[in-house]
């Protein structure tokens, strides 16, 4: 293999480990934390598996169904007036 190879293989599997982790559902991705934490991997590594591991509050989270609508509920509505030019 050359050094593109490996260059290109390594970075499609970063790619797709962390894709991934997005896409995991939240408690595995909790629960996968909380094992990895006890890995020797780093202080910086270590924090974001910790702040992964921790239960969420369950509001505006990627982890639970609800919906958080953050608009403001007393939004005025306001008339759109069309002004149809005429055809000449």
């Amino acid at each position: 293999m050359t050094t593109q190879h490996l260059i290109v293989f390594s970075v499609v599997l970063a790619c797709s480990v962390y894709a991934l982790w997005v896409l995991m559902p939240a408690a595995l991705r909790r629960l996968l934390a909380a094992r990895l934490v006890r890995l020797p991997l780093g202080s910086s590594l270590q924090a974001v598996f910790q702040r992964a591991a921790a239960p969420s509050s369950g509001c505006d989270c990627s982890g639970c169904d609800t919906v958080v609508d953050r608009r403001p509920k007393t939004t005025p509505r306001r008339v759109i007036r069309l002004h149809i030019q005429p055809k000449d």
